[in-house]
């Protein structure tokens, strides 16, 4: 489920023209505390546009950002991935976008300059690609839950699965352990549409919406022979590849106990992990969608290289979104609304930190 902080009034369509000349954005402050201040606005530069909010998406990323020390929130600057709004102003190079179109995206704060390259703020530079057109029959609210936990699930399939590709004919089994979490929902659909046979994990209240989804398979992670109960649904020894989106309470190794012996034993994660204790014959995956962006990062000991294939890859994606998402075929994840706008964002913080929301939180009112 998804948390979401809501405009109170409507949006007006905003010329370059008629731009303010500050915002109020969410700055960090001893890492552990965030602030609503205002700052001057920023315009967007080469290839990039200025969105003025009117949605932004809590993760669980960004609690744990706060509480661990993963070198991603730095004081007196800004935070905040996921946002949905409307173009403000087009920056030098931009074509086939025009201000006023409706559009949702992602930043990566650890890779932020500026303040505005920050979601939680009322107008946010963004790269123009990979922006989802967002499509009439979608809120701003819906839209804003998509972008970073499609991405990163698009981003890690690719890397285990070679996801867009189809699969291969004979059908190939794909678990994705906690399918109800934000990241597994997209998962799950991202495979189905590949054409996966997707075995996924979710508490039973959950299995209505991960079938809803694509998945054929739900079962209980709660069960005591939940391994035994994937292998027997993957009809052939075991599943073929597993991504595990919760990575918490030793699901890894629990994913990695259902891949069949003689199959390419991979595991996507979706948080770096000490692979030394786990099983030595499973490969184990972890990455950042940060490459969409064309950004390369180090991050947890890795270096993540700008890939010019992935940004073509995210770029494939973003277009194929919008119409996925007028046929129903790619589904927004639920969400909850959270007060106050920017200036809830702390509350928001600690509402998903207390696990009152395990996906993701989007937040109206900027």
């Amino acid at each position: 489920m998804a948390a979401t902080f809501e405009h109170s009034h409507p949006i007006p369509r905003v010329t370059s023209s008629a731009l303010p000349f500050t915002q109020r954005a969410v700055l960090v402050h001893d890492r552990k505390t965030v602030a609503l201040e205002t700052i001057p606005l920023d315009r967007p530069g080469l290839g990039q546009v200025l969105v003025k909010n009117s949605v932004i998406a809590q993760n669980p990323g960004d609690w744990k950002a706060r509480e661990w020390d993963l070198g991603i929130l730095r004081s007196t600057r800004g935070f905040g991935y996921d946002f949905a709004g409307r173009i403000a102003a087009l920056g030098e190079g931009v074509t086939g976008w025009k201000v006023g179109d409706r559009v949702a995206g992602y930043v990566m704060p650890v890779k932020a300059t500026k303040i505005a390259q920050n979601a939680y703020c009322e107008y946010t530079v963004a790269a123009v690609n990979p922006l989802i057109r967002i499509p009439d029959n979608i809120s701003d609210e819906e839209a804003a839950t998509i972008p970073l936990a499609a991405f990163t699930s698009l981003h890690l399939l690719n890397i285990v699965v070679d996801i867009p590709k189809r699969a291969p004919l004979g059908g190939r089994a794909l678990l994705i352990w906690g399918g109800s979490s934000s990241l597994g929902q997209f998962a799950i659909q991202l495979a189905h549409i590949a054409g996966y046979k997707v075995i996924t994990t979710a508490s039973p209240r959950n299995h209505v919406l991960v079938k809803s989804l694509g998945a054929a398979v739900a079962i209980d992670y709660h069960a005591p022979d939940v391994v035994e109960q994937i292998i027997a649904a993957s009809g052939r020894d075991g599943v073929d590849y597993a991504y595990d989106a919760i990575a918490e309470n030793g699901s890894t190794e629990f994913a990695s106990k259902t891949l069949r012996k003689d199959g390419p034993r991979k595991v996507a994660v979706v948080i770096p992990l000490d692979v030394s204790n786990l099983d030595p014959s499973v490969d184990h995956y972890y990455s950042t969608p940060v490459s969409f962006l064309d950004h390369d990062i180090e991050f947890a000991g890795l270096y993540i290289p700008r890939n010019r294939a992935e940004l073509a890859l995210g770029i494939d994606f973003a277009e194929n979104a919008t119409g996925w998402l007028k046929e129903g075929r790619l589904k927004p994840s639920p969400f909850t609304v959270r007060p106050g706008g920017l200036s809830g964002v702390q509350d928001g913080l600690d509402f998903m930190k207390a696990g009152k929301v395990r996906a993701a939180a989007a937040a109206a009112g900027v």
